[in-house]
């Protein structure tokens, strides 16, 4: 069992040898998602870095709460968040999770336009879901 897995584990390298750059950043972006939220779903990171604005001014900014409330939805609690806007951000995380493993694994042709069409609505669902951050 042990052997099939590794087996398929250097089928998968072998296979992105020969993908893109493009691909190769989006199989990238997906692990380096999977990993934060594998680690939170584990409790590693959860609480380990505090609010350096919460510490100097004793209020809390606009994104206090939002790595506990994620660390809850991770374990299926909804049930009462610490920020209003963590579920949106939460949504945000796993949609690109999947909209790059999905882009990685697709046999669509890349081109300009798939790639420009991405950025394009990676940006804007970045401005959607940080924007309450960016523009108060």
């Amino acid at each position: 069992m042990i052997q099939n897995s590794k087996q398929k584990w250097m089928n998968l390298l072998r296979k992105s040898k020969t993908k893109s750059t493009y691909q190769k950043v989006n199989f990238t972006l997906t692990a380096v998602l999977l990993i934060v939220l594998l680690l939170l779903f584990l409790g590693i990171i959860s609480g380990l870095v505090r609010c350096p604005y919460e510490n100097q001014f004793g209020i809390p900014c606009s994104s206090c709460g939002v790595s506990r409330d994620i660390f809850r939805y991770l374990r299926l609690d909804f049930a009462t968040p610490s920020n209003p806007h963590s579920l949106k951000i939460f949504i945000f995380f796993i949609g690109q999770v999947f909209l790059r493993l999905g882009l990685w694994m697709s046999k669509i042709k890349e081109s300009s336009a798939t790639i420009k069409l991405d950025i394009i609505v990676s940006v804007l669902w970045i401005m959607w879901v940080f924007g309450y951050l960016l523009f108060g």
